[in-house]
């Protein structure tokens, strides 16, 4: 049984603004560890930041609580991807715990993009 969905659209020129703005601080912000060395090896580092970005909100609307709430940063929120480019929430501490206190076994997650937007949908059950 679905538990709770979450969805997020980005437009792209918004995190190019911000990423021009404030540069490595802005990725240290959002990226884990993990993710901070794939976006430095990243051939679109933009669309990077945005796909990530709306995965995390996405994620943090499908447990219902938002981004900086309840321990969800999207630092301590790592996406990763299948051989087959399936992308999947890595399993962390932090997210454990976000599904245990809120009753959540599984997470599933699409993400999508174009030049302009970025859009991740996130179901939990």
């Amino acid at each position: 049984m679905i538990k709770g969905i979450g969805i997020d659209l980005v437009e792209n020129n918004r995190i190019k603004k911000l990423y021009t703005k404030y540069g490595s601080r802005f990725a240290e912000k959002i990226l884990s560890k993990t993710e901070l060395i794939e976006f430095e090896n990243s051939s679109e580092p933009i669309a990077y930041l945005a796909k990530h970005f709306a995965s995390k909100e996405a994620f943090s609307k499908a447990v219902g609580t938002g981004l900086y709430r309840n321990g969800i940063y999207p630092s301590k929120i790592s996406i990763g991807h299948l051989k087959t480019g399936q992308p999947y929430i890595l399993d962390s501490k932090a997210i454990i715990e976000i599904l245990k206190i809120n009753s959540l076994k599984s997470v599933f997650i699409s993400i999508s993009d174009t030049k302009q937007h970025s859009v991740a949908v996130v179901a939990v059950q």
